[in-house]
């Protein structure tokens, strides 16, 4: 009997990123940019998460009672702001180096993350169950098959929950600045990380989420300002955004 092939997961991707994971927690790295990027995302996630679940901030572990998995975790930026506000985190990424990077640097934390060397397609409802916050970011421009992987993906979520998805804009800005100019002219990223075709609309993940049953809760844009030469949150979506979705 022939194995069925994994559709969530690019083998090339992989061994792409493979070699950078050793830099993972580097923030003057290879990952440089999504170091100064992610503290943005983890603000807008925590701020949605706090109004609509009226989770008291200041409490000493907030999220407690929360359940996040967090899909293509990669060295764990995303994961460790949850677990240290006291969420119960899985981390799952089919990158082996990476998440051994995750698991080292979480240990250096004092922070108890269930990592996982695998694809969504290794989960089990019945042994991992669901989970209250979804975590999809910087994934959906290297997956050959949104809609599939999605629709595994979202599986895992809770009736109540919220799933984020940051990702990359398409059309021809983003060309200019999130593939010709951030890799081959400014070097924000490695020359090779991505691939213009695997970008996505707004509107076309919306149509998506929607078949699979969520609708949209709120979407903004990250945007670096040449003036302060920073990365700020923003009304425009033109390149990189992040959204939330709910079941309908």
């Amino acid at each position: 009997m022939v194995p069925e092939i994994n559709k969530t997961v690019d083998q090339l991707e992989i061994a792409k990123f493979s070699k950078l994971s050793h830099d993972w927690w580097n923030p003057d790295g290879k990952f440089e940019t999504l170091h100064k990027i992610n503290p943005i995302r983890v603000k807008f996630m925590l701020d949605l998460i706090f109004n609509n679940k009226q989770i008291d901030v200041h409490a000493d572990r907030p999220l407690s009672k929360l359940r996040t998995l967090d899909i293509g975790c990669g060295g764990g930026l995303s994961s460790e702001p949850f677990a240290k506000l006291g969420a119960h985190v899985c981390g799952v990424d089919a990158d082996k180096q990476a998440i051994e990077v995750a698991k080292n640097h979480a240990k250096n934390e004092n922070l108890r993350i269930d990592y996982k060397n695998c694809s969504i397609e290794d989960l089990s409802l019945k042994k991992d169950g669901k989970f209250d916050i979804i975590l999809i970011l910087e994934l959906l421009e290297h997956i050959d098959d949104t809609d599939h992987f999605l629709s595994i993906a979202l599986k895992y979520l809770k009736k109540n929950g919220v799933v984020f998805v940051s990702t990359i804009n398409k059309n021809i800005k983003s060309m200019v600045l999130a593939k010709f100019a951030a890799e081959y002219i400014l070097n924000w990223v490695p020359r090779g990380t991505h691939d213009w075709n695997k970008f996505i609309t707004p509107s076309e993940l919306s149509q998506m989420m929607e078949r699979h049953g969520f609708t949209e809760i709120l979407r903004t844009g990250v945007i670096f300002d040449p003036f302060s030469l920073k990365w700020k949150q923003s009304s425009d979506v033109s390149v990189n955004y992040i959204t939330s979705y709910s079941r309908i």
